[in-house]
Formats: C-alpha cells, sequence, structure tokens
C-alpha cells in the first residue's frame, strides 16, 4: 500500500487481518514508528489497533519490493503538488496490478 492516510490503512488492516503480510508506505518516519511499535494510526484511526501482519516503511521501495499487488491511495488533489508518487511505476513488474482511488 502506498500511503498511510485514512483508506490505505484501512486497506492494509482489512488485508492483514485476512491473513496477508501487507507493508504500507508513510512519508513520515513518526507514522512509520507508530504504525511499528504501538500498531497504531492515530491521526486517522485513533481507536483501531492494527494487526501484526501490518508493517510500515518510509521507503516506498521497500514497500513495492516483493509485493504482489500494489494499490496507490492519495488523494487527488495531492497527485500533482508533491510528485510523490512519480517513478514508483518504474519499480512495479508488469504482472502486478496497480490501483489507484481518487478522493478529495
Amino acid at each position: 500500500m502506498l500511503s498511510a492516510g485514512s483508506w490505505g490503512t484501512t486497506m492494509t488492516k482489512v488485508s492483514a487481518d485476512a491473513g496477508s503480510d501487507v507493508t504500507i508506505h508513510a512519508r513520515r518516519p513518526e507514522v512509520v514508528a507508530e504504525i511499528n511499535v504501538r500498531h497504531q494510526n492515530a491521526r486517522y484511526l485513533p481507536d483501531i489497533v492494527l494487526p501484526d501482519r501490518l508493517r510500515a516503511t518510509a521507503d516506498p521501495l521497500e514497500a513495492l519490493a516483493g509485493a504482489r499487488h500494489v494499490v496507490l491511495s492519495i488523494a487527488y488533489s495531492l497527485c500533482d503538488l508533491r510528485g510523490t508518487h512519480r517513478g514508483w511505476s518504474l519499480w512495479c513488474r508488469d504482472d502486478r496490478s496497480i490501483r489507484k482511488r481518487h478522493g478529495s
């Protein structure tokens, strides 16, 4: 999962609860630490405990490494402003599906 916002964190939790080992990318190191150490993303899901199968990284290439599926979950308004997503597609193999969710 590329993005640790509310939708991205929720979807990684659902996947981990279903038995998948999931890596989520977060830009901010403090969010990575909170997810990995406290098993929480308090800003977006304050009362939810995240499963052990869900781990976070600030390195987008690490988040993509070995992934069979990639989900890009960023607000549409951020797509061109920060350039966060630029270059990620270069690291995706052709046989992986890439899905985008556009929100406000």
